[in-house]
Parts: structure tokens; C-alpha cells; sequence
């Protein structure tokens, strides 16, 4: 019996400007995109594995093979992968060598671009850097621009627990434990500091392959939130998505359709951290279970 964990994350709102795309002049542009005839904001996948990682290393009871060196990259520590096994960044974000394309491992944690929920309207800042600022050694201020956006971003991911080859249980606790304690995010620093972690979480837990919620969020002009679309999916005499298979934790009022998916069988949690754990424990359970099973058939 092999299940599957599927995530749909919502931050709360703030201003971004990080995570940039092509610099057109002097204006450090935003990543973008277009969905639904509008430009919207987004953030590299890369950039949210990126963040686990440096949120593995500080964890004193984790091996880690890459160790983040700031923004100068990454070090690895077993270049060769022998003992891949050992490492969580590589059980769990899979790898691949450089020179031998063999060595590798696709990776147990998927995730999505994250993507702004409401549009960009072309909000930018305007500065001026020091003089000597400046590698060239300018002696004057030199202006330039930032395009900023004030939004919230949501992102899904999946994982299939029963892949994980070593300390499943462990894994699955200290993944979902570092998607709620996310951080630096796509170049988050001293200027830019956008509060990654979830605000919202729907959890899915199930026997289906195919997840079905990722980008499940709705924002309108007003900044209400909405999981209508969630709530379909629930509906009819077999539907898509059995709501009892969901736990949500919520850290918002009057989310649109919350109430709807607890009547029809969703876990609702008060908070981000309660619903995280209680998947942390159906994990524990399965693999406990799974553990017996294989016990009394040997």
C-alpha cells in the first residue's frame, strides 16, 4: 500500500522583491509570468529546495552532503554520492553527477514554482547607490530601480514517503518541518525580507498518485482568501478529492469554503504547525504498520 503526500502551501502577504530575473538596465527585475492574461509574480522551485537545504544544515541531527557557503554556493561533501544514503538533501532532493549521468537519484520532494496570487501592476522603487558603491568605484550616486510586489505567493509540492530510502519516519517529519519553518527564500536578506512560511497548509495524505489541489488559492481584489476551487473537487458521488483524506491549518479568518471542507470531513487545525503534526504522526503510523506487516510476512 503505497501513499502519497501532497501539499498546497499559501505565505502570508508581503513585499517582494527578490528572486530576480534579467536586469534590464539599472532595474533589478522580478521573475514573471503570465496566467490568466495577467503578469504575475513567481518564484523558482529551486529557490524554495535552496531554503530547505540551508534549513537542514542547522540541524545538528541531520547529515547533509551540500553545505550552503552563503551566496558563494554550495559545498559538497561526497562528491562521488557513495554515501547518498546517508544524506537527507540527497535521499530527499535526489542528485545527480556531474560526470556520471548514471549516478543519480530523482528526487522524493517535488515542488512547484511558487506564484503570486494577486497580479503585478508594475510597482517599482527608486534608489540611489552610494558613492564607491559601486565595483567600477563610482564617485557619484548612481540610480537605480527595484520592482517590488505586494502579494501573497502559493506553491504545491509532492512526495511519495515510501521512496525514501533510509529513516522514513525521521525524513518525512524533518521535510514537512522545514517547509513550515521556511526562511530565506529567493534572496531574502537585510533589504528584502519576505516571511516564506505558510500562513495556510492543505495537506492531502492518500492512496491517489495524482494530486489535485497544488495550486488550490484564490485571492480576490479585496485580499480574501478562497478554496473554492478545493471545495469542488470534493463534491459529487465520487469525487476527486475524498475531503476526509485533507488536513488544513489555517492561521486565517474567513477563508472562503474552510467551513464547507470541515463539514464534509476535512481535518481542520487552528494553525500551520498543528496540521503538520498530524501528518507527521499518520506517517509514523504507516510506516510503523508497514514495518509489522513486512515482519509477519517474512
Amino acid at each position: 500500500m503505497t501513499m502519497h503526500l501532497f501539499g498546497a502551501v499559501l505565505t502570508a502577504k508581503g513585499t517582494a522583491a527578490n528572486n530576480r530575473g534579467e536586469v534590464e538596465g539599472t532595474a533589478s527585475t522580478l521573475q514573471k509570468i503570465i496566467r490568466n492574461g495577467e503578469i504575475y509574480s513567481t518564484v523558482s522551485a529551486e529557490a524554495i529546495r535552496y531554503a530547505l537545504r540551508e534549513g537542514w544544515q542547522e540541524d545538528s541531527s541531520l547529515t547533509v552532503n551540500r553545505k550552503v557557503l552563503s551566496h558563494r554556493g554550495v559545498e559538497l561533501q561526497d562528491r562521488e554520492f557513495k554515501g547518498w544514503k546517508d544524506n537527507i538533501d540527497d535521499d530527499i532532493l535526489g542528485f545527480m553527477h556531474a560526470r556520471k549521468e548514471t549516478v543519480s537519484r530523482r528526487g522524493v520532494l517535488e515542488v512547484t514554482r511558487a506564484i503570486s496570487t494577486t497580479p503585478w501592476n508594475g510597482e517599482l522603487s527608486h534608489n540611489f547607490a552610494s558613492p564607491g558603491a559601486n565595483p567600477i568605484g563610482n564617485k557619484d550616486p548612481i540610480p537605480y530601480a527595484v520592482e517590488e510586489h505586494h502579494t501573497r505567493y502559493q506553491y504545491g509540492f509532492a512526495m511519495t514517503p515510501d521512496a525514501i530510502e533510509k529513516d522514513k519516519g525521521v525524513r518525512v517529519e524533518k521535510t514537512l518541518l522545514g517547509i513550515q519553518n521556511l526562511r530565506r527564500v529567493a534572496g531574502n536578506h537585510a533589504r528584502f525580507l519576505f516571511d516564506f512560511s505558510p500562513e495556510v497548509i492543505v495537506l492531502r495524505w492518500t492512496l491517489d498518485p495524482a494530486p489535485r489541489m497544488l495550486l488550490c488559492f484564490d485571492e480576490d481584489e479585496r485580499g480574501a482568501i478562497s478554496l473554492a476551487r478545493l471545495v469542488s473537487r470534493t463534491k459529487g458521488e465520487v469525487p476527486d478529492i475524498a475531503a476526509s483524506e485533507l488536513t488544513i491549518g489555517c492561521a486565517l479568518a474567513n477563508v472562503e469554503g474552510l467551513g464547507e471542507l470541515r463539514a464534509a470531513g476535512a481535518k481542520v487545525c487552528d494553525g500551520v504547525k498543528e496540521a503538520v503534526s498530524v501528518i507527521i504522526d499518520r506517517a509514523r503510523q504507516h510506516f510503523s504498520a508497514t514495518a509489522k506487516g513486512g515482519a509477519k510476512g517474512r
